[in-house]
């Protein structure tokens, strides 16, 4: 290299992610200072899904406190159907040796009180993926055809990330605003009082919308 001439310098490429012109399109409709009620959240959320498929709507909740997990009935019905299978004294080992070859062919594990010390063999196959049973969430326990009901009808996990965030489809854009408001203000009620600190309604690979706290 001839003296005094400096290199050139490669090009360093923007780390910000490239969004569709659909995208940018539906963001230009959301004021990004503005916080939206209920209604207007789910009319924004409405008009700004890109998707050609049926997209999930989500709630994305971040609270001032941990701990927080449990089972809800989504009362228009849940987005997605889940998969569930049933563990009690006349499967357990059977399920057990599937589980430990990785099989892991199921969304829900619901499982009776007497089988969980033999479910202790497979805990970190299962802990890491949030598929062990646990009375908290509702999935230890004695009447498992009940449970199994209340899933069918709408009933779906929710619970914290390691950053104390909830993040949770809770209905379709098939779905109409009246039902994704009967399982939004559903949700909203089981957050514990002044202790949230933001709410955001978004459709999959749409803008978020940032809804007002619940009082």
């Amino acid at each position: 290299m001839p003296a005094g001439k400096a290199g050139k310098k490669p090009e360093r490429k923007s780390l910000k992610p490239k969004h569709s012109k659909k995208y940018l399109a539906a963001l230009a409709k959301i004021e990004k200072s503005n916080i939206y009620t209920i209604d207007e959240a789910i009319d924004k959320v409405l008009e700004t899904s890109i998707t050609k498929f049926d997209a999930t709507v989500e709630i994305h909740a971040r609270l001032a406190v941990g701990g927080i997990r449990g089972m809800i009935v989504l009362p228009a019905g849940a987005p997605k159907e889940k998969k569930v299978v049933e563990i009690s004294d006349a499967n357990v080992d059977d399920i057990i040796a599937k589980i430990k070859t990785n099989k892991l062919d199921f969304d829900i594990l619901i499982a009776t009180p007497s089988v969980m010390p033999k479910l202790a063999a497979v805990a970190r196959i299962l802990g890491p993926k949030g598929l062990m049973p646990s009375p908290k969430s509702g999935t230890v326990v004695e009447d498992i055809k009940k449970v199994l009901e209340e899933i069918k009808s709408g009933k779906i996990e929710y619970k914290q990330d390691d950053q104390k965030n909830i993040h949770l489809g809770i209905a379709k854009v098939s779905f109409g605003k009246e039902k994704i408001k009967e399982n939004l203000q559903t949700f909203l009620k089981i957050l514990p009082k002044n202790k949230t600190l933001s709410l955001y309604l978004v459709s999959t690979m749409g803008p978020s919308v940032k809804l007002e706290l619940p009082k």
